[in-house]
């Protein structure tokens, strides 16, 4: 495969952004720089390093789990200089990419990983790998509004989202707090979905995806996950009823 096709597959970044880090000679194959994003490499066979430090399938697996805080972006770098979730991390020792997205108003569970693998699985439709929300919305929804959440909203330009499972936690003056479980990621999807039974969304938490929550981790903070807690996001464990609590 080429070159910047093979730091895309390893989550290094984009395709797109694979082609600049490439031409700007941060990157060695078998430790000789090439600058052409389309060299044709091996990437089973060839050590392939950026910035000195190895990425692939034979790299050490690095999984976290970080509390993301409302105004940063998922992604690497922005244009705009926006912050990141990357100011975050400081250095752990290897590439890693987000798995999924969470708006810069969104809060909560992002897992960022160098296993292009595990990242598929969790974002990918077809393996309905549930992701757990917990949502302020404006005013209280009728029975008919959640009734429409859990059998599928209309998302406009022809989408419907796939049926979810809804609760209400409870209504204070300041709205109605939801729990709302997808197993689809769509872009903005949560707010689309209750935007679309007319109740705005004040706050938005992703608490937990599959059976990793995100426990009593602090906003801003990251963790490195153990291998029980990776097995379960893999989904070859059974959590405990008290085990993983969101």
């Amino acid at each position: 495969m080429s070159l910047e096709r093979a730091l895309s597959k390893f989550g290094v970044c984009s395709r797109k952004e694979a082609s600049r880090v490439i031409e700007a000679g941060r990157v060695r194959v078998d430790g000789q720089v090439v600058v052409w994003p389309l060299r044709r490499i091996d990437p089973k066979r060839q050590r392939v390093t950026v910035d000195g430090r190895r990425v692939g399938d034979d790299a050490e697996r690095i999984v976290l789990l970080l509390h993301k805080p409302k105004g940063l972006i998922t992604t690497r770098t922005d244009p705009g200089g926006r912050p990141t979730v990357y100011s975050l991390l400081g250095d752990v020792g290897r590439w890693v990419f987000p798995v999924g997205r969470l708006d810069r108003d969104t809060s909560g569970l992002l897992v960022l990983t160098n296993d292009h693998r595990l990242g598929q699985r969790l974002t990918d439709p077809e393996h309905h790998v549930p992701k757990t929300y917990h949502v302020r919305v404006a005013g209280v929804p009728s029975a008919e509004a959640l009734r429409v959440l859990r059998e599928g909203a209309p998302l406009g330009r022809g989408e419907t989202s796939r049926p979810a499972r809804v609760r209400s936690l409870g209504s204070r003056r300041d709205g109605t707090w939801l729990e709302i479980v997808l197993t689809e990621g769509r872009n903005r999807q949560v707010r689309r979905m209750c935007a679309a039974v007319g109740h705005d969304v004040l706050d938005l938490v992703r608490v937990r995806v599959g059976r990793l929550g995100l426990g009593d981790l602090p906003p801003g903070r990251w963790r490195r996950l153990e291998a029980q807690e990776v097995r379960l996001l893999e989904g070859r464990v059974v959590a405990s009823a008290a085990d993983q609590e969101g």
